[in-house]
């Protein structure tokens, strides 16, 4: 999994931010067992870590509003990664 990838499937809006299972569902990812979801997160998370660093990837942390209110995060590009 490359940054590019990831940077494909990510929205250019806040409004629009996607959780990381959204993300990996977009990029196609294997995540029909519990082993393989775990693996697809980790994999995720550290090339969004990169890009938040390098200022490409935003997120912030939101509330899911029905079912279960847990807490996730939601990722959004950057006005340098639409350049």
């Amino acid at each position: 999994m490359n940054h590019e990838e990831v940077l494909a499937v990510l929205p250019d809006r806040r409004e629009d931010a996607k959780s990381i299972k959204e993300i990996a569902q977009a990029m196609g990812l294997e995540i029909s067992s519990y082993v393989d979801w775990v693996r697809a997160e980790r994999r995720l998370v550290r090339a969004l870590g990169a890009l938040i660093k390098w200022g490409w990837v935003d997120c912030d942390e939101r509330q899911k509003e029905k079912g279960h209110r847990f807490w996730y995060n939601a990722y959004w590009k950057t006005e340098l990664a639409k350049k």
